[in-house]
């Protein structure tokens, strides 16, 4: 089966992953970090946004346990991951040299 886009993201997993981080200063001040702290290294920066996930999943059994992974599992970290470090690049290009 296709995946289809989702407001120009990979899917809608992908596209409200981004919107929750981007939703809270607190959470935006942690990305930032982590950007800093991955050096711009996309695969390491996705890495690091998947363990935010994971970490931050409640204890739930059953049902609701499968539907909730379920959606982690179709989030394309890596998507989220470029977009952020290409948002760096576009500022720095705009900073005084």
């Amino acid at each position: 089966m296709q995946k289809l886009k989702y407001n120009g993201w990979y899917n809608y997993e992908t596209w409200n992953f981004k919107l929750w981080l981007d939703n809270e200063q607190e959470t935006q001040n942690m990305v930032n970090s982590l950007i800093i702290d991955c050096k711009k290294d996309v695969h390491k920066l996705s890495k690091e946004l998947e363990q935010y996930a994971y970490n931050g999943l409640p204890l739930l059994k059953g049902f609701y346990s499968d539907l909730l992974n379920a959606s982690l599992r179709e989030i394309n970290f890596y998507e989220v991951a470029e977009a952020y470090i290409e948002d760096l690049k576009q500022v720095e290009k705009q900073l005084p040299a």
